[in-house]
C-alpha cells in the first residue's frame, strides 16, 4: 500500500512538472508571439485573445472561467483521472499566461511570430498530452460530440472551432492578414502536436502488387532488414489469385523502397500511405 502512495505520488509531481513545462511553454507563445500581435491561437484562447483585446480580459482567466463548466458537465463522461488532470494542466496554464502577460512582445517579422507562436504552444500542448491530460477548451468539448456522435472526428470538431475563430478575429480586428496568420499559427500548433505524440514511431506502410513479389520481397528483408508481410488477395483488373507485399517502414525508407521496387519491376502497383503511429520489432519503442 505504501509502495502504491510513493508511486502515485511521484507520477504526481511529474505530472505537475510537465504542466509547468508546458504552460511555460504556451504562455511565451501566446504573450510573446501571437496576442500581443493582434494574432489569434484556436480554441478558447484565441477567443480570450478577442476578449483581451476588446475589454482587456486577462487572457488565462479567461480561458479558466471558459473551462469550468466543461468541467463540470463531462466529470461523469469523461472520468474523475482524466478530468483531474486536465484541470491542474488548464489551471497552470492559465496562470503562466497571465504571469507571463508583461513579457516583450516579438513584432519584427509577424509571419516568423506566428510560427514560432504555433510552435511554441502546439509543443506546450503535446507535451500535456503526453501525460494523458489535455489544456482543456475544446478538446473536452470534441470529445464530448464525439460521445453523442461517434462519426463526428474530433478533428472536424476543432477545425470547425478554430475557423469560428479565425472569422470572428477577422470581423474585430478588421484585417485579413490577421486571420491568415492564425491560420499560420494553427497549422504550425497541429503539426508539432502530431510531432510530439507521434513523431517517433510515426512511419509509412508501402503495399506492393507485383509479379516479383519473391525477388522484392528478398530485396526489402536483406538489403533493409524491415520484416514484409505476403497476404493473399484476389480481384482487381483480373480475378488471378496473386501476392500482396505489405511492409512497415521509417518515412525516409519510403523514396528508397519505392526507388528500389520499381528497379525491380517497372509495373508493380505501389500504395504508399502514413502510419500514425508504428509500435514493434524494428521501430522506436515509447
Amino acid at each position: 500500500m505504501q509502495k502504491n502512495r510513493k508511486t502515485l505520488l511521484k507520477a504526481s509531481c511529474l505530472d505537475i512538472l510537465v504542466f509547468l513545462l508546458g504552460g511555460a511553454l504556451y504562455s511565451v507563445g501566446v504573450n510573446c508571439f501571437t496576442a500581443g500581435n493582434h494574432i489569434l491561437n484556436g480554441g478558447f484562447t484565441g477567443i480570450a485573445t478577442l476578449l483581451h483585446y476588446l475589454f482587456r480580459a486577462p487572457i488565462g482567466l479567461t480561458v479558466f472561467a471558459f473551462n469550468l463548466p466543461l468541467f463540470f458537465l463531462s466529470l461523469k463522461k469523461l472520468g474523475k483521472p482524466f478530468l483531474l488532470r486536465t484541470f491542474v494542466a488548464t489551471l497552470i496554464t492559465s496562470v503562466l499566461v497571465d504571469l507571463g502577460a508583461s513579457l516583450p512582445v516579438y513584432s519584427n517579422d509577424l509571419f516568423l511570430a506566428s510560427v514560432i507562436g504555433g510552435a511554441l504552444t502546439g509543443a506546450g500542448m503535446g507535451i500535456v498530452f503526453l501525460r494523458n491530460a489535455t489544456t482543456g477548451g475544446v478538446d473536452i468539448i470534441a470529445k464530448l460530440v464525439r460521445l453523442k456522435k461517434p462519426h463526428v472526428s474530433m478533428g472536424k470538431t476543432i477545425l470547425v472551432f478554430d475557423a469560428v475563430v479565425i472569422a470572428l478575429g477577422g470581423l474585430v480586428f478588421r484585417n485579413i492578414e490577421s486571420m491568415l496568420y492564425a491560420a499560420v499559427v494553427i497549422f504550425v500548433n497541429t503539426e508539432v502536436v502530431d510531432a510530439i505524440l507521434y513523431g517517433v514511431n510515426r512511419g509509412t506502410v508501402v503495399l506492393v502488387i507485383s509479379e516479383k513479389s519473391r525477388e522484392i520481397q528478398t530485396m526489402l528483408t536483406r538489403a533493409y532488414g524491415r520484416g514484409v508481410t505476403r497476404l493473399h488477395a484476389e480481384g482487381g483488373f483480373t480475378d488471378t489469385p496473386r501476392d500482396i507485399l505489405l511492409c512497415a517502414c521509417l518515412d525516409h525508407q519510403a523514396s528508397i523502397f519505392t526507388k528500389k521496387i520499381r528497379e525491380l519491376d517497372e509495373n508493380a502497383f505501389l500504395i504508399v500511405t502514413k502510419a500514425e503511429d508504428i509500435l514493434g520489432n524494428g521501430f522506436p519503442k515509447d
